[in-house]
């Protein structure tokens, strides 16, 4: 039995099943599993340590928090105090009348904001990508043109979304979507990440670390974030603390807070599933898009099929030699193999050969006749215009190729080489065939070829 069994409908609609089946079982399941760690390493919070399971599929996310060794951050939480002492300048300039930019900014809602959910962005992606691969599928069905391509596509397209746009999304939403650059990036997913217990502008001297590298399988990103709370000193010691960094021994220094922790994004159990729909594209193939082959019937030819063989063959000219009617009958007579291709009761193509010896006037064939002794001579296979590039012709020459198989013989044939006829020799190369010396007759010339030529008829 054949690895790789031949296009059925059945086969069509398994296929289908199966992709819409993966899809599904994917949509279900978790895309994204988030695991934070992390630990206050020195300073009043310290050996506090927090983790998170952070689960996002396809309309939610779940987190949930777990805090260890905590009573030493409550101590902290409820001993620190800061208050930012308001400056007289700024009450000063508050008094004043408003300029036009300030007055908009009063008529603005202040929880208007133009922020965006970008992790929302990364689902639709997927959405998207989904829908359109089945499109795919069923265009390639439906044999479309390029639809092959663009399955492909659509399922790089889909690996893009869950491999890269959606945790790609997650992480912009966690630091905020106004991190320009990498710094601000750096600093933004440490705050993040740093447990928010403190108000804007209380952190002096702050430090960030980000580095990041490959898990399975997903993403880590290791954090640190450090700083001197300005809530663990007196408030009139407060610019004095943002002016330097307190030697060790200054009772400053005891304010110094550093967090460090560990932000794992992986993906979802079930998303490596998806790594099955190309073994099904191989292992259930899709039926060719011109598949008139499969539905041809071969027969060998009769006087009946005469008039049509000659509208084919003229259909061929200047590649397959002109005849008359006459000329074609007698041709039929004279060959050993005369095959033809009927789609529907209708000829659509057809193949005449010769063995040695036979008088047939052919130059061409007399060419053969002088060097080889056993050979199978394609005169002419022709097949019908509007049935080109469907797969007649292979499926004529394959015949001949059992029937030279059979009787252990090289198949022989010429293609036009003046006028040329590029698509035959192509055609014929594709096929097996090896040139074997080319023969001019002044008007026109033919390259001379052989298949599965034996030694001794060098």
């Amino acid at each position: 039995m054949a690895l790789r069994p031949a296009s059925s409908t059945t086969g069509q609609v398994l296929r289908v099943s199966f992709l819409i089946f993966i899809l599904c079982h994917v949509l279900i399941s978790a895309w994204l599993v988030i695991e934070f760690d992390g630990k206050y390493t020195e300073g009043a919070p310290a050996p506090t340590e927090i983790s998170a399971l952070v689960v996002v599929d396809r309309e939610e996310t779940l987190i949930d928090v777990k805090m260890e060794r905590a009573t030493s951050f409550l101590l902290y939480m409820a001993y620190r105090d800061y208050d930012e002492p308001n400056d007289q300048s700024n009450e000063s300039d508050n008094e004043s009348v408003p300029t036009d930019d300030s007055s908009e900014n009063q008529d603005k809602p202040a929880d208007s904001t133009d922020s965006t959910d970008w992790l929302k962005v990364g689902r639709s992606s997927i959405y998207y990508s989904m829908v359109l691969l089945i499109i795919s599928e069923i265009l390639v069905i439906l044999g479309i043109r390029y639809s092959n391509i663009s399955r492909i596509i659509m399922y790089i397209l889909l690996i893009i979304s869950f491999a890269v746009i959606l945790p790609s999304t997650y992480v912009i939403d966690l630091v905020g979507d106004d991190s320009k650059d990498d710094e601000d990036f750096e600093e933004s997913l440490s705050e993040e990440t740093f447990v928010e217990s403190t108000e804007s502008g209380s952190m002096a001297h702050e430090k960030n670390k980000l580095d990041n590298r490959l898990i399975f399988p997903g993403i880590r990103f290791e954090l640190e974030y450090s700083g001197y709370d300005l809530g663990l000193v007196d408030s009139e010691d407060y610019d004095e603390l943002r002016a330097q960094i307190p030697s060790n021994n200054s009772t400053l220094a005891d304010s110094f807070v550093e967090f460090k922790s560990n932000l794992d994004v992986k993906y979802g159990k079930n998303l490596p599933s998806l790594l099955l729909i190309p073994l099904t594209w191989y292992f259930i193939p899709a039926r060719p898009r011109n598949s008139k082959s499969l539905n041809t019937v071969t027969k060998p030819l009769g006087n009946n099929d005469v008039p049509m063989m000659w509208e084919i063959n003229e259909q061929g000219l200047p590649g397959t030699g002109q005849v008359t009617q006459g000329e074609m009958a007698k041709l039929l007579d004279l060959s050993e193999v005369s095959l033809g291709a009927y789609q529907d009761g209708t000829l659509i193509g057809f193949v005449l050969c010769l063995l040695p010896k036979t008088e047939y006037g052919s130059l061409n064939y007399a060419w053969f006749n002088q060097r080889y002794d056993q050979f199978i001579y394609v005169d002419r296979i022709a097949v019908a215009k509007d049935s080109r590039n469907s797969g007649i012709g292979t499926l004529l020459y394959q015949k001949v190729f059992d029937y030279a198989t059979q009787h252990g013989i090289p198949v022989t044939a010429e293609v036009s080489l003046k006028p040329s006829n590029e698509g035959s020799d192509r055609f014929h190369l594709r096929h097996g065939f090896v040139t074997v010396g080319e023969l001019d007759h002044g008007d026109k010339a033919v390259t001379m070829y052989i298949k599965d030529k034996k030694p001794e008829d060098d």
